[in-house]
């Protein structure tokens, strides 16, 4: 039962990962061969119209607020179920400080309509936050996971260590990509 559990997981990551690098690629490679970079939110729209015409609009509308909403939830709850995680309480969200802290971090998704920023902007500024918070984390779980006090019969294999030092050298690479990439947009 658990390893059908965890083929089935596996098989589902390798699958979101599949599909949403493809749709990067041919969204990438069809915008670079046209000539056409993204600043601002009306110019996806106007890509969208010659295939949806006088929908475009409404289908970005959905597609916008599906991305939002499918990511607020997850987002949402992970302070709090780490706080829960660190203290080894239960993570009751029911309970009056988690209900704040939520809505505090809810009046986040205001910063482009209150400050008029530009999504797109915004959305790089907030992936940004990766090129310090992605390489610092994989270097915790190599730390943690190697630790024979912490882990015990459980710590990292020499294949683990390959995999993850593999993603810390990715991780870098591309955060050292998006600060280029975010020091060329403020230039502008």
């Amino acid at each position: 039962h658990d390893n059908q559990q965890r083929r089935d997981a596996a098989f589902a990551a390798i699958m979101m990962f599949v599909i949403s690098a493809s749709i990067m690629a041919a969204a990438a490679g069809s915008l670079f061969v046209e000539g056409i970079g993204l600043d601002r939110a009306s110019q996806m729209i106007g890509l969208l119209e010659p295939l949806a015409g006088p929908l475009a609009v409404s289908i970005f509308a959905i597609g916008i607020i599906a991305a939002g909403v499918s990511s607020q939830f997850p987002n949402l709850l992970m302070i709090p179920w780490l706080l829960c995680d660190f203290r080894g309480t239960p993570r009751d969200m029911t309970l009056w400080k988690y209900r704040i802290f939520v809505f505090l971090i809810s009046l986040l998704g205001l910063v482009v309509p209150l400050f008029d920023a530009r999504p797109v902007f915004v959305l790089i500024l907030s992936q940004a936050f990766n090129v310090v918070l992605l390489p610092v984390t994989v270097a915790c779980i190599i730390y943690l996971g190697n630790r024979a006090d912490l882990m015990g019969a459980h710590r990292n294999s020499l294949l683990t260590n390959v995999g993850l030092s593999g993603i810390f050298l990715f991780s870098l690479v591309t955060g050292y990509m998006g600060y280029q990439g975010l020091t060329d947009m403020l230039a502008r």
